[in-house]
């Protein structure tokens, strides 16, 4: 939960956001002077026709693609003129759940070497202590620890979404931006991981 001294803090700032892409037409105006906040504990959604930019706004703000121009500000703080090592600190904190959970999973890795990889890359935690969180994050989303053993093409789609939440959660983050997480799934499937998502906003304070 986010404790309510906190509830109407402002957690991102988008102003004037704009993505370019160069095509052998011209330019291509992916994202064209966006501006919004979200505020913490808040859910905001982007709502538009298919490559109306919504995914490159998601992916600007947690600058995996970077933007032409614009201010992004994460807890006040610029994330437009971070270098390298700030960046690597500031993904502890961002998270992204991607559209298709299949091609975003490494099928020759283990669902739970999967899952502990953001706690490997930041140096979190002994191997027991890692073990200890992959199963309590599969139990979070609903998944039993044995599946910590097997490998993605094991999984039906919406068990894979799920795996993708586990794995956006590890470290804790602040923010999560959800691209699109249902569209790739069968629409009886889709509600039950909506209700997921909202239960775990509720219950770990997300954004």
């Amino acid at each position: 939960m986010v404790p309510s001294e906190k509830l109407h803090e402002e957690l991102v700032r988008v102003r004037g956001l704009v993505k370019y892409f160069p095509t052998d037409d011209g330019v291509l105006r992916a994202v064209d002077g966006v501006s919004f906040d979200i505020v913490r504990g808040e859910t905001v959604g982007l709502v538009g026709e298919s490559g109306c930019g919504k995914s490159t706004t998601g992916r600007c703000i947690l600058r995996l693609i970077e933007p032409t121009e614009g201010e992004i500000r994460f807890e006040d703080r610029n994330v437009m003129a971070m270098g390298k090592g700030e960046l690597r600190q500031l993904r502890r904190e961002m998270q992204i759940i991607f559209q298709d959970p299949n091609a975003s999973l490494n099928p020759r890795m283990k669902i739970g070497d999967i899952i502990a990889e953001p706690l490997v890359i930041h140096d979190i935690g002994t191997k027991q202590e890692r073990r200890e969180r992959v199963t309590w994050l599969l139990g979070k989303v609903g998944l039993d620890a044995d599946y910590s053993k097997r490998y993605s093409h094991e999984f039906s789609g919406g068990q894979l979404q799920r795996i993708g939440v586990a794995r956006a959660l590890a470290l804790n983050p602040k923010l999560i931006v959800a691209d699109e997480p249902v569209s790739a799934l069968d629409v009886s499937v889709q509600a039950q991981v909506v209700n997921l998502l909202q239960d775990l906003q509720k219950e770990f304070g997300l954004t």
